[in-house]
């Protein structure tokens, strides 16, 4: 089964105005963002890489979105569908995405279908 791909546009809490998505799930949580009255803003382009390994190979991971919120405070939210989170190269970036984001004081969220995960050290 194909990954439903596409752009959203007239984004209004989009710098762009327009995004990409790779899944439905994505496009579902954009429309989210857009509805959440906490949130100032929100991209996938925010350019950050996030090292990790697997069997000993570097490799970079580049987490779904950068979300702003009107309070002041940021955080990382990674869309994944169920059988995903199975996988050790989802496991092995979540913990290297987990301590990336605490030592900047950023919370990071794993979002699946039908409810929020959260991961990390960060009080909610």
């Amino acid at each position: 089964m194909r990954s439903k791909r596409g752009t959203l546009t007239q984004l209004k809490k989009n710098p762009q105005g327009s995004e990409k998505y790779d899944s439905s799930l994505e496009r579902e949580y954009m429309v989210e963002l857009e509805r959440d009255p906490a949130v100032l803003r929100w991209t996938k382009k925010h350019g950050l890489k996030i090292p990790y390994r697997v069997f000993g190979f570097p490799h970079k991971y580049l987490p779904d979105f950068l979300v702003e919120y009107k309070d002041g405070h940021k955080e990382i939210h990674e869309t994944k569908g169920l059988p995903l989170m199975l996988w050790l190269s989802t496991k092995l970036k979540r913990e290297a995405a987990e301590e990336y984001f605490e030592k900047l004081g950023w919370k990071y969220r794993m979002i699946t279908k039908g409810k929020i995960a959260f991961y990390g050290k960060a009080s909610f």
